[in-house]
């Protein structure tokens, strides 16, 4: 992506993102969070947000004024709802019109944040409550600082997973989708249920994950362009089948926590299908993996 398609993004790609640890203590968040975040005006195009999540792999971005004020964040569940929401509306629009939706459009304004001196436990309790995998790091005046994610507290703080196995802690009967569908199904079950990500059936056997991700990938992707000349009625009726990720992580319920982690930690999907005798028996996420941290003695 070039410079002039950036603009409007406060990081670029000549200023990599760095681990402040060097200039805080390590008892504080800002220890294990990164900074730079990546970060947009509300006046931004839905494409070039796009684009950038998916050349960059950013799960969220955040929007801040141009000095720094934190007004809101976008993830893939933002995109997707806007979809539905919009698909429902209008299913005459073409596709492409879409996209030079501005930012403020859809973002979402309840930003859970956390204070530069705010410390790990405390980012625990607060990631736990509210259900998010990412805190943005502000300082008193609400400006975005650096952000910190459920990963960042997996793999660098020092942390005790509990020892248990993977049934103890995977969503049991998680919401499903069937091969089969439509991407307008697959999104009302995803937005009605609450889930981003779903596993994937074909005559109840897991084939793989259907998630927000996925569909975000393929907006921001040159597949996109293929179907510019439809409508976002004729988007929606495309199968599940094509956003559908067919080898995401497979886990035994019986394998230990532990081990579990370090099998997901190095897929890029943050979670994983647990499935014994090719039944599927339940879906594990890196928010699952945060109930089995153990602080203090």
């Amino acid at each position: 992506m070039s410079r002039d398609r950036e603009k409007g993004l406060r990081y670029m790609k000549d200023r990599p993102r760095k681990r402040v640890q060097s200039y805080s203590s390590p008892s504080t968040v800002l220890y294990y969070a990164t900074s730079p975040p990546l970060s947009v005006t509300k006046t931004t195009p839905l494409s070039r947000l796009l684009e950038t999540m998916v050349a960059r792999g950013f799960r969220r971005v955040f929007v801040a004024t141009a000095s720094g004020l934190l007004e809101g964040i976008v993830t893939p569940m933002e995109v997707v709802k806007y979809l539905l929401w919009k698909s429902r509306e209008s299913p005459g629009m073409p596709v492409m019109d879409i996209m030079s939706t501005p930012v403020a459009r859809l973002m979402r304004k309840d930003v859970v944040s956390i204070g530069l001196s705010g410390n790990m436990s405390e980012s625990i309790v607060l990631m736990k409550k509210n259900g998010v995998n990412s805190l943005a790091v502000v300082d008193n005046s609400n400006r975005l600082k650096a952000v910190l994610t459920v990963r960042d507290v997996l793999e660098r703080f020092n942390y005790s997973l509990e020892s248990g196995f993977v049934e103890d802690y995977m969503s049991k009967s998680p919401v499903c989708i069937s091969i089969d569908r439509s991407l307008r199904e697959g999104v009302e079950t995803m937005v009605s249920s609450g889930h981003r990500r779903l596993p994937c059936l074909e005559k109840s056997k897991p084939v793989g994950l259907f998630s927000s991700r996925s569909i975000v990938r393929f907006l921001g992707g040159r597949e996109f362009f293929k179907h510019a000349g439809e409508t976002l009625g004729e988007l929606m009726s495309l199968s599940v089948v094509g956003f559908t990720v067919r080898d995401p992580p497979i886990l035994d319920p019986q394998a230990r926590v532990t081990e579990a982690w370090e099998i997901v930690k190095r897929s890029s999907y943050g979670s994983a299908l647990v499935v014994e005798s090719g039944s599927l028996e339940g879906f594990l996420t890196e928010m699952d993996f945060l109930k089995a941290i153990r602080i203090g003695p």
